[in-house]
């Protein structure tokens, strides 16, 4: 008779519908399971996990927003501890176990095995203020992004003279409705996060940036507030995806990019401010000019421009205080003062 288990371990594979349960029983058996994804099917979950009164270790993939009420129900019970797994993590770790199939039953089976073997990072719950303030502003940047494929089909229906007119005005209505309700969503989302102090607080810290804006910084709030704020600053940097990541075959001549393995969504709300940043900030411009100098190209400094730029804003955010210049100067200033907060500074150099 095998060993008993003193802890419970499960995968979870989340749709829209429904969620795909693999627990690992006591005994090393998995047990699979699919409940609604809904307050009911929720509430059986926890029975399902809990049932052993064991503790519980849960790897749920985070797909969208369909996974949140899921998980915010399970984290409310204290046996359950539940990490959150980037998608394109979970797919890289299936292709490295040479899994062909994909169906939602080997998804989870997958999950279980992830959560089994790699560092468990637990996820911790935002509070009520930081989730509203990040579905306005993953809501703001849709409709932006909306905006611009509009009005990108309105340049080129402008680039001929067949378009005809009823066309071209229904697009610029279009804008214009998308341009009205994206002023609406913006300024919903700065009542509330004026409606929480340390929201405001990180919220003034990050405007205080060169090149941050109300609209960016809403933007980029919405995705740093739901970090741990003892993350390290390099931490962040790879949770934008924006860390360097050597290649190197053979005798072929290494060449670094950006992982890309992280948030899009903070990677593009830091474009344009960092963008504006390099042209009206003497730090900035002084190290994007520098970057040039030394034949990197404008789209390589645009992203170490991105990625220092970041790291300063967490170290602000954290700490809640205003930009200074010097901040993006030499290593250390920054170093001190994440230092200062706790912030650890792992390698802070761009």
């Amino acid at each position: 008779m095998g060993r008993r288990a003193t802890v419970i371990r499960a995968g979870i594979d989340v749709s829209a519908a429904q969620l795909m349960v693999a627990i690992r029983g006591p005994h090393g058996e998995v047990r699979e399971y699919t409940v609604d994804n809904d307050a009911k099917g929720h509430k059986t979950l926890v029975s399902i996990l809990t049932k052993a009164r064991k503790p519980v270790y849960v790897a749920m993939e985070a797909t969208g927003n369909y996974h949140l009420d899921a998980a915010l129900a399970l984290r409310s019970n204290p046996r359950i501890h539940l990490m959150l797994v980037n998608p394109k993590a979970a797919r890289k770790y299936a292709e490295a176990q040479m899994r062909r199939a994909k169906t939602d039953r080997v998804d989870a089976t997958v999950l279980l095995e992830f959560v089994e073997r790699m560092e468990f990072v637990e996820w911790h719950q935002p509070t009520a203020a930081v989730l509203q303030v990040r579905m306005l502003g993953r809501h703001l940047t849709s409709l932006i992004e909306e905006r611009v494929a509009v009005q990108n089909r309105l340049h080129a229906a402008r680039a001929t003279k067949v378009t005809p007119t009823f066309i071209i005005d229904d697009l610029e209505e279009a804008t214009d409705q998308l341009s009205q309700r994206i002023d609406q969503v913006q300024a919903e989302a700065l009542a509330a996060v004026h409606r929480d102090s340390v929201l405001t607080e990180k919220f003034t810290a990050l405007t205080s940036i060169p090149g941050v804006a109300q609209r960016s910084g809403v933007q980029i709030l919405a995705e740093l507030a739901t970090l741990a704020d003892d993350m390290t600053p390099d931490e962040v940097v790879a949770h934008a995806g924006l860390d360097p990541r050597p290649r190197q075959s053979g005798t072929f001549d290494p060449r670094r990019s950006i992982s890309h393995v992280g948030n899009s969504r903070l990677r593009a709300a830091l474009y344009m401010p960092a963008l504006t940043a390099a042209r009206h900030s003497s730090a900035v411009s002084t190290w994007y000019d520098a970057l040039l100098a030394r034949d990197k190209r404008p789209l390589v400094a645009q992203v170490a421009v991105m990625r220092r730029l970041l790291r300063v804003a967490w170290v602000l955010t954290v700490r809640r205080t205003s930009w200074s210049e010097d901040l993006f100067g030499p290593k250390k200033q920054l170093t001190r003062i994440a230092t200062s907060t706790g912030a650890q500074p792992d390698a802070i150099s761009p």
